[in-house]
């Protein structure tokens, strides 16, 4: 026995009809009319919202993946600026101590020490925009937008 399509009701009624006159019976909600749009409008509109409420997770998300990363990345660079420091402090006591030996004077061995000093810092601030804003610039720029697979 071959079950009947869902779209004909036929009832006892309509054995006497031709085929032809066969229709589909309206259902409760068609006869409304109101119903499917408004599960159409209200499911659309319900869409919307999630849509929404994921996209403001989603931008949430990014947000703090680019905040994580940017904290990580001034957290190394104060500790490399500091193990530096260290570094550079050490490496100009013992330059000091080298130059006062072979001149037989601390006072001219540590004053050539800070005269290089003097000699950079003048340096940077001459040409420390050119020198070091690109650097920084094109380093945030590139950090900004650099993808998880580290790749631009």
């Amino acid at each position: 026995m071959q079950p009947q399509p869902n779209h004909i009701d036929i009832t006892v009624e309509d054995y006497g009809r031709p085929e032809t006159d066969f229709q589909q019976e309206p259902d409760a909600t068609q006869a409304a009319g109101t119903e499917p749009e408004s599960n159409f409008f209200s499911d659309t509109i319900n869409l919307l919202k999630q849509y929404i409420s994921d996209r403001i997770t989603l931008v949430k998300l990014q947000s703090i993946e680019k905040v994580s990363t940017l904290a990580a990345s001034i957290a190394s660079g104060i500790a490399l600026a500091v193990l530096g420091l260290f570094f550079l402090v050490f490496l100009s006591i013992t330059l000091g101590f080298l130059f006062a030996s072979w001149l037989d004077s601390n006072t001219a061995g540590f004053g050539i020490v800070a005269g290089i000093y003097l000699l950079l810092i003048i340096i940077i601030v001459v040409f420390g925009k050119k020198i070091f804003g690109n650097l920084i610039t094109k380093k945030i720029i590139q950090n900004s937008f650099k993808k998880k697979d580290g790749k631009q």
